[in-house]
């Protein structure tokens, strides 16, 4: 049985039509996506930005885990990853290198979201007056 598209799809091939968060710096955000490996070795992509069903953007913040021996936090995307799995809003992906890919901007290609950098609240705004 084919696996419905997650949600995030849409929203990256039709960004006009979602909202976005807005950072102090003027820039915006409608994904942040991550990539992370189960405890069954199998990898996922998913956004960390996830759109509730009321309509509106929730982040999930990045976690930070401090664990002897380490002197130095680690950054989880958990509690996004749980989320993305338990709701269907995210990608399988084969290996870990594909993950990575996807999630450090290969999911931009192709899609409205390429080389907007700095100007994609311009594009998104343009639609909606």
């Amino acid at each position: 049985m084919p696996r419905n598209v997650p949600e995030f799809i849409d929203r990256i091939n039709n960004p006009q039509a979602y909202p976005y968060i807005e950072r102090e710096n003027g820039e915006i955000s409608t994904h942040e996506m991550a990539a992370e490996q189960d405890e069954d070795g199998n990898w996922f992509v998913f956004p960390t930005i996830a759109q509730l069903p009321s309509g509106e953007l929730y982040e999930f913040k990045t976690e930070e885990y401090y664990k002897p021996p380490l002197k130095e936090p680690f950054r989880s995307n958990r509690p996004a990853m749980e989320y993305a799995l338990r709701t269907g809003n995210f990608l399988p992906m084969k290996s870990k290198e594909e993950a990575l890919k996807y999630a450090e901007g290969g999911y931009k290609i192709g899609t409205p979201l390429e080389n907007k950098d700095g100007k994609l609240k311009q594009f998104i705004d343009s639609y909606r007056k």
